[in-house]
């Protein structure tokens, strides 16, 4: 390793001694598993079907065909041998065959096959995690715009409900039941709510299209999000989880492909000898040479590449530091937030709702007898109504929060069962 001072060396090599000291492909984690009830057959089968010919999971996929295709170029051999013929005639005819091919003397070749190495464990990685990041955006959005049409849904009600509650103010007006300013008020809620669904349906639309922009297939079945939400908890070995995951196993391929581009460096600053051998004839007289070309870096010997290529790799150690602590730190938030909202959505639950319809019909009895206000009986519907669609969304803020902790644990797909969809 490169250092710049003993104190920083000494921190470098304590948090990078225990993270290396895992393979690339993987860990164990009988310490730190997560148990996760596998989604509705429904939506795995809807993924299952949506995924592979996704235009970003096709991206992805050919991005990793492509490192794939660049480690194979690596592991080849740096210099090709190269073949000269040569005739000349003039009083004495001479023709040469040469023969010439230039050593891989500081082993570019190795260097590069273990740069490539890293890198593809790093695409490797990467395509993992765009897959679950394209999984969670399809299900966020679909979640969106379940919510918002649940939301039309309601405000639809409450439209239809303000305007038969106007046109039955007016009847009472017109037979002196109700005053003016309850007349007004009446009129004000019934204009307030068209306005509102207004508003509601243009959600309704943005969030259809954001999840078309997505899905592409309109028309088609969609899955309804239902699914019976668990509680959840860190795990216990955290670390190693962090380790284990996609996002730090991209940051430690990178952090070694960093250090053998410092072998690389160092290679490419090697002399390589080149080797020729020339036979041929001139006239009646066998000709036979040897050739060795050594070429001399004296103007420049390639010293500032390998001291960048050594400042490159310490920059990445500290990057990779910084990643790991930012990622503990998510997932220890991100699970926070879930356990949140999770017992939020478990006390409404328990809470038991009352039946809307039971409720308004109640309402509309008690003020058309004249025993509730009308400023009482608006004033109730609208906590009815404010109600249910604090329920509808308290649904969506916790499928957000589920997709979201899923994908930065790396849950997905096991959550989906995608055991079809991996990287060869």
């Amino acid at each position: 390793m490169y250092f710049i001072d003993k104190q920083g060396a000494l921190g470098i090599l304590f948090f990078f001694g225990a993270m290396f000291a895992y393979p690339l492909s993987g860990y164990a984690q009988s310490s730190g598993k997560i148990d996760i009830n596998p989604a509705p057959h429904d939506l795995q089968k809807f993924m299952q079907q949506v995924l592979p010919s996704h235009p970003r999971f096709t991206a992805a996929r050919a991005e990793l065909e492509a490192i794939k295709a660049q480690y194979d170029a690596a592991t080849k051999a740096i210099y090709n041998p190269e073949l000269e013929l040569d005739a000349e005639k003039t009083d004495i005819r001479t023709a040469t065959v040469e023969l010439s091919q230039t050593i891989d003397w500081g082993d570019q070749r190795g260097a590069k096959t273990r740069i490539a190495k890293y890198r593809l464990a790093a695409a490797q990685a990467r395509f993992q995690r765009e897959r679950q990041r394209l999984i969670r955006d399809l299900l966020i959005a679909l979640s969106n715009y379940q919510n918002k049409t649940r939301l039309a849904d309601l405000s639809s009600q409450r439209m239809k409900l303000m305007k038969d509650f106007y046109a039955l103010a007016k009847e009472k007006h017109a037979a002196g039941d109700l005053n003016q300013v309850e007349l007004d008020l009446a009129q004000l809620a019934y204009s307030e709510a068209v306005l509102n669904n207004a508003q509601i349906l243009a959600g309704q639309v943005n969030a259809e299209q954001s999840f078309y922009a997505l899905y592409t297939s309109h028309g088609a079945s969609l899955p309804e999000l239902v699914y019976e939400f668990q509680n959840i908890a860190i795990p216990s070995d955290l670390d190693a989880f962090v380790l284990s995951l996609p996002q730090m196993r991209i940051v430690r391929a990178d952090v070694e492909a960093s250090k053998n581009t410092i072998a690389l460096r160092e290679s490419e600053s090697s002399a390589d000898p080149t080797v020729a051998l020339r036979g041929g004839k001139e006239d009646k007289q066998s000709l036979v040479g040897l050739t060795l070309t050594i070429p001399l870096y004296v103007r420049n010997n390639y010293r500032a590449e390998i001291t960048a290529a050594r400042s490159e790799y310490l920059q990445s150690e500290q990057l990779a530091q910084q990643a790991f602590r930012d990622l503990r730190r998510d997932i220890t938030s991100l699970t926070r937030h879930y356990q949140l909202t999770y017992n939020a959505w478990q006390q409404w639950q328990a809470s038991g709702q009352v039946s809307m319809k039971r409720q308004l019909k109640l309402l509309k009895r008690l003020w058309r007898a004249g025993d509730l206000s009308t400023t009482d009986y608006l004033v109730q519907i609208k906590q009815n109504l404010d109600t249910q669609s604090a329920g509808i969304e308290l649904q969506n803020t916790l499928w957000s929060s589920w997709l979201t902790w899923l994908e930065a644990t790396a849950q997905i797909d096991s959550w989906l069962q995608l055991n079809n969809i991996r990287v060869q």
